[in-house]
């Protein structure tokens, strides 16, 4: 049977939806709408999954009870996912959401309660689970030879580029820590294997000042499961001469050895008490989308459950309330 995919708004990563439907048996794309009215959906149009029966629906209810997908794609202003999906997923379709996949944490539950009762799934694009580097760390940690993990630190910086005029708002952005921190507080869990305890931090508008409501610099510190803490930096101020939009780094320190990354230079290294220093094995590429529709077929689980798309925005959520409030929060 033939897997019917809807693609709503294009901000964000929609590539991963995009590129992912080629290598999928029986999957077409049958159309797109974009955010807003008058936007573009060129991007979508110009991809190679494109077909000459894919239509532009004016906006996304109208894809929904028109186009009668399976799965959509959903990557609206920020603020704006988790009501587009909930509407999704009320209609029994499947969901894979730009993050964060809700700005508020009674949205986030409203979006959750709806996925328990609903014939869909929804993971999120917590895309860095299928960056190779990444698994790669996942897999040497799991081998056993760094230990028992005690610290894992993790960067993420950007270049500033052109951002849209909604960033200046809180209530149309959302903040930095749930669009850019999560995910590094995403793939510090899944390559480190600890969960998150309890947050504290700080956040600031240092540089950007024509866009107040976006934090470009800030700081968290987490408590681990293990006792062991973990340490997360996140800011826009990457120089515009960079070589890479990103500059993400990872270091997971057990207590037998360490793994580190640094994605922007192709580093991915292991050194352990027993061996020097050695490049770890990286292996193959997979589509994050291709992944989510085996599951959705009956195979192997996604490496985005949906519980764990619902526990990563969770802790962003409780981060920037640390931050904004100022003092440490317990994660559940």
């Amino acid at each position: 049977m033939t897997l019917r995919v809807g693609v709503i708004g294009t901000n964000g990563h929609i590539r991963y939806v995009l590129d992912g439907i080629p290598d999928i048996e029986d999957c077409q794309l049958i159309g797109c709408c974009p955010e807003a009215e008058g936007k573009s959906v060129k991007k979508v149009v110009e991809n190679e999954s494109w077909t000459g029966d894919s239509v532009v629906y004016d906006n996304p209810l109208d894809l929904m009870e028109k186009g009668k997908p399976d799965v959509v794609s959903v990557s609206m202003m920020f603020t704006e996912n988790s009501k587009i999906s909930r509407m999704a997923l009320e209609r029994g379709i499947s969901v894979v959401s730009e993050k964060p996949i809700a700005t508020e944490l009674e949205d986030l539950e409203l979006l959750r309660k709806t996925a328990e009762h609903s014939e869909g799934r929804i993971t999120a694009m917590y895309a860095y689970r299928f960056w190779p580097d990444y698994e790669a760390a996942r897999e040497a940690r799991m081998e056993g030879g760094i230990g028992e993990v005690c610290q894992v630190f993790a960067q993420k910086s950007y270049r500033w580029g052109k951002r849209n005029d909604w960033y200046k708002k809180h209530e149309t952005y959302g903040g930095t820590i749930p669009w850019v921190a999560i995910h590094a507080i995403d793939f510090m869990r899944w390559t480190s294997g600890e969960d998150f305890t309890s947050v504290q931090g700080m956040q600031a508008n240092l540089v950007r000042k024509e866009f107040p409501d976006c934090e470009d610099c800030g700081a968290l510190l987490f408590g681990l499961t293990g006792g062991g803490q973990g340490i997360l930096t996140f800011d826009y101020l990457r120089p515009a001469a960079a070589d890479s939009h990103g500059d993400d780094r990872l270091r997971i320190v057990g207590s037998t050895g360490t793994i580190e990354l640094q994605s922007a230079r192709s580093i991915a290294e292991l050194t352990t008490d027993e061996q020097p220093m050695r490049e770890l094995e990286i292996p193959p590429e997979t589509n994050m989308f291709v992944d989510f529709v085996r599951e959705l077929r009956g195979g192997e689980p996604s490496r985005i459950s949906q519980d764990e798309a619902f526990r990563s925005c969770e802790i962003s959520l409780l981060a920037r309330k640390a931050c904004e409030e100022g003092v440490e929060v317990k994660i559940p």
